[in-house]
């Protein structure tokens, strides 16, 4: 994870190891709170559209006769303005990264549901907890202009 800054401090890996945001060179300029970096020079607007952004990925959970809508909406809004905003870069590339993560986990738990005589349909439940508390957060961290990382996410897609 090249460039990005781990959770504890810029030089340490955090407890987790998860990364958190680019580092202060890139843009981001200080921690907030939740030991996360925030762009205090990030606009209203790219704030606004990083909410939306995440929040699309719950159309993964209404959507039955199309389970990929909230992946291809993902996908469609951070491409429209990965190239003009590092921020919304960021956090639509860790929102498409969520949604193919979750993919893959529905997939995995509907091939097991019958060795597991059903058993694995708790694995349907976890996903829908982590979906809801996973895009909420993520939005909420948009709105305040902080990096933010999805929990059990296979990262496919990397900073380049």
């Amino acid at each position: 994870m090249m460039g990005f800054a781990m959770a504890n401090s810029p030089d340490t890996p955090g407890v987790h190891g998860a990364a958190v945001g680019p580092d202060p060179a890139a843009g981001a300029t200080s921690f907030g709170p939740n030991a996360r970096y925030i762009d205090p020079n990030t606009p209203a607007e790219e704030r606004t559209y990083g909410v939306f952004l995440h929040l699309i990925g719950l159309l993964a959970l209404t959507s039955v006769p199309i389970p990929v809508a909230g992946l291809i909406g993902a996908i469609v809004m951070w491409r429209i303005k990965a190239a003009s905003s590092p921020f919304l870069d960021d956090h639509g590339r860790d929102a498409v990264n969520f949604q193919i993560s979750l993919l893959i986990y529905n997939i995995v738990f509907a091939i097991l549901i019958i060795p597991t005589l059903g058993l694995s349909g708790l694995g349907f439940v976890a996903i829908v907890a982590v979906t809801l508390i996973g895009c909420i957060r993520g939005a909420m961290a948009a709105h305040r202009g902080e990096y933010y990382r999805y929990p059990v996410t296979i990262r496919f897609l990397t900073a380049e």
